[in-house]
């Protein structure tokens, strides 16, 4: 069988002939049999993206109480003491790059195309760069090496890390861990667990507003509620009943969501709230001009981008893993 724009036997019969005189039909789409997609980022980002600046990320944290206060009596002394009781957090900036790089005599004969080559490059070059993001917000080789972004399982499912600058595994520093890790026990996530999880995370009426997990972990969860599904009108094909959920489904305030770039056997409950992708106002996907090396034929650029994952409140997320 011809690969490409070639013929193939059957059907053709004059396969000669046929690849001197005929032309194929060539689709004027790409399409994306490679890329995982992450539903955590788009999440993240749906209500728009945060920008910042400067040298470096600083957060104010207010790490303990100001004893300084509370009753007294007519002429008692009151306590006056200065408390330090703010300590900064600090986060580097993580500078990404992907570049696009194609021979000059390759868009020369790209003429007559259908398909653009320098915009078919360029598609692939966002989506390898989105790619690259992803695998480094999930601590996934090989963008999970020193240079990349602080990961989800930095800030959510280590305790004993250092990140932003503190030390979580001494005593003193235990205000800026995450909650401890549920046991999933080697078993499908259960809703005993999911509420102890929830209940950790929750301070007065903030809670966790997403959960995530890899799609095997997921489904077993999902599997969970199927006897609480409504079969009402809106909730059936008029040809075939659907027997699950059409949308997304909730699981206390929080929307239960699958990622196939989520590591196995753990599902990660976030307040979204205090934990979102964070990006340099003058560094947001910035790229080159096209550039061509004195000895070579070729177009070359590169886009850029400066970013990090921020969490200002560790123990407003949890980790549950060991799950089956």
């Amino acid at each position: 069988m011809a690969v490409g724009t070639g013929h193939s036997q059957p059907p053709i019969v004059l396969l000669n002939t046929m690849d001197a005189i005929s032309q194929k039909y060539i689709d004027r789409r790409l399409s994306d049999v490679t890329f995982l997609p992450s539903p955590f980022f788009w999440h993240a980002t749906k209500n728009g993206k945060m920008f910042d600046s400067g040298s470096e990320l600083v957060y104010p944290l207010i790490t303990a109480e100001e004893m300084t206060g509370g009753a007294y009596w007519g002429s008692q002394i009151l306590d006056t003491a200065v408390v330090d009781s703010i300590q900064p957090a600090n986060q580097l900036w993580r500078h990404y790059r992907q570049a696009m790089a194609v021979p000059l005599t390759d868009v020369i004969l790209n003429n007559k195309s259908p398909v653009d080559i320098m915009t078919a490059k360029a598609q692939v070059c966002s989506a390898s760069l989105l790619q690259k993001l992803v695998r480094a917000l999930y601590d996934v080789s090989p963008n999970n090496t020193a240079l990349d972004v602080d990961s989800l399982p930095d800030w959510v499912k280590s305790t004993t890390n250092t990140i932003a600058g503190i030390n979580r595994t001494t005593a003193a520093n235990a205000f800026w861990r995450p909650q401890a890790n549920g046991a999933g026990a080697g078993a499908v996530l259960s809703t005993l667990v999911a509420e102890a999880m929830c209940m950790a995370t929750q301070f007065g009426y903030d809670s966790v507003d997403l959960i995530i997990m890899d799609n095997t972990r997921f489904g077993a969860f999902k599997n969970t509620f199927l006897d609480l599904a409504r079969w009402t009108e809106n909730m059936q094909d008029k040809e075939a009943v659907q027997a699950g959920f059409r949308y997304n489904f909730l699981y206390n305030n929080a929307v239960v969501l699958p990622d196939r770039n989520c590591p196995a056997q753990e599902a990660y409950f976030l307040n979204t709230k205090y934990l979102y992708p964070i990006f340099h106002e003058l560094d947001h996907f910035t790229s080159d001009p096209w550039m061509k090396p004195h000895n070579q034929r070729v177009a070359v650029s590169t886009v850029y981008l400066t970013w990090q994952l921020s969490c200002t409140a560790p123990r407003m997320h949890g980790c549950v893993t060991n799950l089956a």
